[in-house]
């Protein structure tokens, strides 16, 4: 039995992005993952009975891809989940986004849901060992209860060619939105000459629009040069990567990042301030980010470092990754099989 991979989302999600690639990986691993998408949870039941003939379901769940609040995004997965028992199947899950105290008010609310979803599913992922620790610190999911596989990540063998000299950046990947580092980052150049830019790859979240206005007007008080790229394809992206100077990922609550492995899929070695996912990611991919102590002061003695030895934030020549696309297939195929035979 092999179990259908349910896509919830815009196109544009990390999530959904992770979810596709996954069921591509999948597909060459044992050649028979179907995939249903669903372009927005509004859809949902438009797609039941497709989803009751399934033989299992997997779903990538965050709770803003399933509802208009937490509690919304929780009920809904359950009626999902009874819906396909009801049919004779089973419904696994993994989780992304795992709720944190620095969610802020939002947290005990978003604690609730995925503590609901849990209970509800027959099989639980998350991608680092970290989630794995918030579920159980949240008492949401007992560890026992949840398979760790981390994220992929696929270091190519030889970095691509330097950019020529000119102008200098320091880019931050990845939607813009409060608690992404964005303000951080730029503050932390106060130090670097004023011809050092900012760049910001990607677009806001929606309702962050604000964001991008203040950042730009603190980079004007600076002097500086501030950009935002909006959408970038996936065809252009590692182009843009490779054109910054200083690749930065200051996301200070990040419970697993798709954002540090697409700079390091392009080559490049990020900095990274130290907290416990980095922490797991530098021993699980030795070589793949520049950790830097989480103040003020680190993130500018950073910043200063890797402008004047742009040599260490590219990935170096025979560095390997920890965890390939292929081998996260292979650990999702033992545990989907194990779940839903």
């Amino acid at each position: 039995m092999t179990a259908s991979h349910l896509v919830v989302g815009p196109a544009r999600h990390g999530v959904v992005s992770f979810a596709l690639d996954l069921a591509a990986s999948l597909r060459c691993v044992d050649g028979s993952t179907n995939v249903v998408r669903v372009e927005h949870w509004r859809d949902l039941d438009d797609a039941v009975d497709t989803i009751r003939r399934c033989d299992g379901v997997h779903l990538n769940v965050t709770d803003r891809l399933f509802g208009s609040s937490p509690a919304d995004a929780a009920k809904r997965v359950v009626a999902l989940v009874r819906d396909v028992e009801a049919a004779g199947s089973r419904v696994t899950v993994t989780l992304h986004d795992v709720p944190q105290p620095s969610d802020g008010g939002n947290y005990p609310q978003r604690a609730d849901a995925y503590r609901t979803v849990c209970a509800a599913a027959h099989g639980l992922v998350t991608n680092s060992d970290h989630e794995r620790s918030l579920l159980d610190e949240s008492r949401i999911a007992a560890p026992a209860d949840v398979v760790v596989i981390p994220l992929p990540l696929d270091v190519g063998d030889v970095p691509p060619r330097r950019p020529a000299a000119g102008a200098r950046s320091v880019g931050v990947f990845g939607f813009l939105y409060p608690g992404k580092g964005h303000d951080e980052v730029l503050a932390g150049m106060a130090s670097l000459p004023p011809a050092v830019g900012f760049l910001a790859v990607g677009e806001p979240s929606a309702g962050h629009d604000d964001l991008v206005q203040s950042l730009a007007e603190t980079a004007e008080r600076a002097g500086r040069r501030f950009a935002v790229t909006g959408y970038v394809p996936d065809d252009e992206l590692a182009g843009v990567l490779h054109g910054v100077t200083v690749p930065v990922a200051h996301h200070r609550h990040v419970s697993a990042s798709g954002s540090i492995n697409t700079w390091i899929a392009a080559a490049r070695r990020p900095l990274v301030p130290v907290n416990r996912y980095t922490v797991e990611h530098a021993e699980r991919h030795p070589g793949t980010v520049t950790p830097y102590p989480d103040t003020a002061h680190g993130l500018r003695a950073a910043l200063e470092y890797a402008l004047t030895h742009p040599d260490s934030t590219w990935v170096t020549p025979g560095v390997a990754s920890g965890s390939s696309s292929r081998a996260t297939a292979q650990r999702y195929a033992r545990a989907l099989s194990r779940w839903h035979d």
